[in-house]
Formats: structure tokens, C-alpha cells, sequence
């Protein structure tokens, strides 16, 4: 599943929530991805305005185009800031080599795919499933592999 197709996936409220979790910089990252303007309008009087017009064209983008390289932004800037948590309880009982969650290690294609989808099981078990589901389809996505397709994530997503 693209990047994008995860972001719809998960719908508006969660893909504009995710935007409003990240940093300054974050955004900036995204809104760079998509060459949208990070100009204040007048329209922005408050960071929380300006702020929600970013989600929104974000959101618009990954739904009317075709924005692979936007929501994986998106996707990645969320998981690495926000979900550090959940990437190691996946990656410690993997025994990958972890920095609370960040790794360089290879492990999509030094683990046995078995092992990858039992520890996405436990993962499903502790964490928020939608939240999950993101992160296991964008881990595929990114090593363009289809190791978690028999878990049928997007059953997590809204419908």
C-alpha cells in the first residue's frame, strides 16, 4: 500500500491530526515535500490557523494527487517524532539494534517474515491498531516488500 493510500486510509481527522503532532519543523518538512508555500497569509492569525490551512492543503494533496513522497514525509516525520515508543517495542524483541525505536539495521530482509508478522501481532495487541497498521504498510511500502499483507491491516483503517 503507497504511502498515500495509508494516509486515506486512515482518513482526515487522523492524517490532519498526525500533521498537527509534528513540530514547526516538521510541518515545514512536509509543506517542503509538497511545495506548498509555508508563507504566513493574513488569514493565519494565530499558529493553531495557520496550522490547521497547512493540514488541510496537505490533506487535499495526498487525496486529489497522486503524493507518494508528501505522505511518506508525513508518515515518517510522525512515526520518528511521535511514535518512538511503538518502533521499539517492534524492533527490541526482533533483537534489532535500536535507539529507542531509530535503527539502520536491515531487518525487513535479515528477519524471517514469520518473526516480522508475530511481532506485529504483539504490536496490534498493545498499541492503537489504525496506528499499527500505518506504520507496518508504510515499513513494507518503504522496502517495497509485502511481509505484513497476510495480517490484512487496512481492516484497522476506517472504512
Amino acid at each position: 500500500m503507497a504511502p498515500e493510500e495509508i494516509c486515506r486510509g486512515l482518513g482526515e481527522t487522523r492524517t490532519k491530526g498526525m500533521f498537527h503532532e509534528l513540530t514547526s519543523e516538521g510541518m515545514k518538512k512536509v509543506m517542503k515535500e509538497a511545495k506548498l508555500s509555508t508563507n504566513r497569509l493574513a488569514s493565519h492569525t494565530s499558529t493553531k490557523k495557520r496550522n490547521a490551512d497547512w493540514s488541510l492543503r496537505v490533506w487535499r494533496l495526498i487525496t486529489e494527487h497522486p503524493a507518494t513522497g508528501t505522505a511518506a514525509t508525513l508518515l515518517f516525520e510522525w512515526l520518528t517524532k511521535n511514535r518512538r515508543p511503538m518502533l521499539a517495542d517492534f524492533l527490541s524483541p526482533l533483537g534489532v539494534p535500536n535507539d529507542n525505536g531509530l535503527t539502520d539495521a536491515d531487518f525487513m530482509s535479515e528477519k524471517e517474515p514469520a518473526k516480522l508478522c508475530e511481532a506485529a501481532e504483539n504490536l496490534l495487541k498493545k498499541y492503537d491498531k489504525a496506528e499499527v497498521a500505518a506504520y507496518l504498510l508504510f515499513l513494507d511500502a518503504s522496502n517495497k516488500s509485502e511481509v505484513f499483507a497476510e495480517l490484512g491491516l487496512d481492516k484497522h483503517f476506517k472504512a
